[in-house]
């Protein structure tokens, strides 16, 4: 019988699971750290999604993570990656399992995989396990209990149905529309009345009685000799100027009105006014250029609550919509500019060129544009491990109480080591110089697990509790 691929997964030793050639191995078996995944390896630093086992050409081939350990057998005798190569067994990060080689590969601490090339085998029952499997493959038959709910429940289902199809037929009220949505509106406008409020009144004015000439019996006129016009003794104006008609007069004068804290004067450029109650001026005297009686000026009583609010241009109450504040406490000057990088930029901008101009590849958390296999699960281990250290600027976050939401762009160039060389900080907004500078000592400390050099730029995003 031909041996079809098995592998088998191991968690400090123990077995765990089996995946066999044909069942759920078939064109291709992923694995990761996604739950949905049959084989989940539970290791911060594992890909949420690894292509493991792929067919090429008729073969299985095996793609190796970086820094993976390999161990493997050829023929019963140990092999080592440079026998593998020079056989074409081992191409990058491609292993072709041959049906003459088995070994194992640890995926990471702790976790481990068992591959071989083995014969299916079936599981031949006992008579003993083949009478317990014949005892519970079927369903045990119902007792009394059981019988007598189910009918009850049946019962109640089949009176409900009855109900509401009766219901339906003959109790439902059936809904008559009475009229039209366009006679209803018609009705509406016709019992429409239109509301005029009634507006306060803060003062009561009265109406003098027009003066009178002492021989004519007439209204008093007043105004330039020789003018003419319409008498107007008894308007508003003539009231409040004592029957001074401005009509008659040449041209119109303007009036300059002053509000006083007791009363109001009336008054002309180039003229006393008229008199009134209150302290203010022109409280008395005939106007200059005027000929009216000071004593034909009605009186008024207490008029303080004239002006009842300022004027519409003094400003506003109320905060705008959408206005966005910035919280500032303390000096001003220590604060850090928004939108450009801490630190010293002359040594940041060297190490960055210096990066560009070896070409070492250059991640951005959530792009994967134009990046292979081995280039995204390199990008989805440093947003993994950068994620698990971001707690830190969190927690100098806190403690930095700044009552206000806080963002970073943060770029990171990494050595071969994993230390990081450099990092770009640039704060979305005007925050403490002190804070700042936290943050960058923060992300200068992170060391990395990869292979070798790279850059990685993320952002990083601080709400206020």
């Amino acid at each position: 019988m031909a041996k079809i691929l098995s592998l088998r997964l191991n968690y400090k030793g123990k077995f765990l699971d089996y995946a066999k050639e044909g069942k759920e191995i078939k064109k291709s078996f992923t694995i990761g750290s996604n739950k949905f995944l049959q084989w989940q390896i539970l290791d911060p630093s594992f890909p949420d999604k690894h292509m493991f086992i792929q067919q090429k050409g008729g073969e299985y081939v095996m793609q190796l993570l970086p820094g993976a350990q390999l161990s493997c057998e050829k023929g019963g005798n140990s092999v080592d990656s440079n026998y593998l190569k020079q056989n074409n067994l081992l191409s990058g990060n491609e292993l072709v399992l041959k049906q003459d080689i088995k070994g194992t590969l640890t995926l990471a601490p702790n976790w481990d995989v068992e591959f071989e090339y083995r014969e299916p085998w079936v599981a031949i029952l006992t008579a003993e396990e083949m009478q317990i499997v014949a005892q519970y493959a079927r369903r045990e038959k119902p007792d009394a209990v059981s019988r007598f709910n189910r009918m009850v429940l049946w019962l109640v289902i089949l009176l409900s149905i009855a109900f509401l199809i009766i219901f339906d037929l003959f109790l439902k009220k059936e809904y008559i529309v009475e009229e039209t949505i366009a006679q209803r509106l018609q009705n509406i406008q016709a019992v429409a009345q239109r509301v005029t409020p009634d507006l306060p009144t803060t003062g009561s004015f009265e109406q003098p009685a027009p003066v009178e000439a002492a021989e004519t019996g007439e209204t008093a006129q007043q105004g330039t000799p020789g003018a003419t016009g319409t008498p107007r003794g008894s308007s508003a104006f003539s009231a409040f100027a004592g029957g001074f008609d401005p009509n008659a007069t040449g041209v119109a004068p303007d009036m300059n009105i002053v509000t006083v804290m007791q009363g109001f004067s009336a008054r002309r450029p180039g003229g006393a006014g008229g008199g009134g109650t209150g302290d203010g001026p022109g409280g008395s005297g005939p106007g200059a250029g005027s000929t009216f009686s000071a004593s034909a000026v009605p009186q008024f009583g207490d008029v303080g609550a004239v002006a009842q609010r300022a004027p519409s241009g003094g400003g506003y109450d109320t905060r705008p919509e959408g206005a966005v504040g910035a919280h500032i406490t303390g000096d001003a000057s220590t604060l850090a500019p928004s939108g450009k990088a801490w630190g010293d930029v002359v040594k940041q901008q060297q190490i960055a060129r210096d990066y560009a101009a070896r070409n070492v590849v250059a991640f951005k958390e959530g792009s994967v544009a134009g990046l292979d296999e081995a280039g995204r699960a390199l990008q989805t281990t440093l947003r993994e491990q950068v994620d698990n250290r971001k707690n830190q600027i969190d927690q100098a976050y806190r403690q930095a109480n700044l009552r206000t939401n806080v963002s970073f762009s943060i770029t990171l160039f990494i050595s071969p080591s994993g230390v990081v060389r450099e990092s770009i900080v640039v704060p979305a907004g005007s925050y403490p110089e002190s804070f700042v500078a936290r943050v960058k000592s923060i992300v200068d400390a992170w060391k990395f697990n990869v292979p070798g050099e790279t850059q990685y730029t993320f952002s990083i995003r601080l709400r206020a509790q």
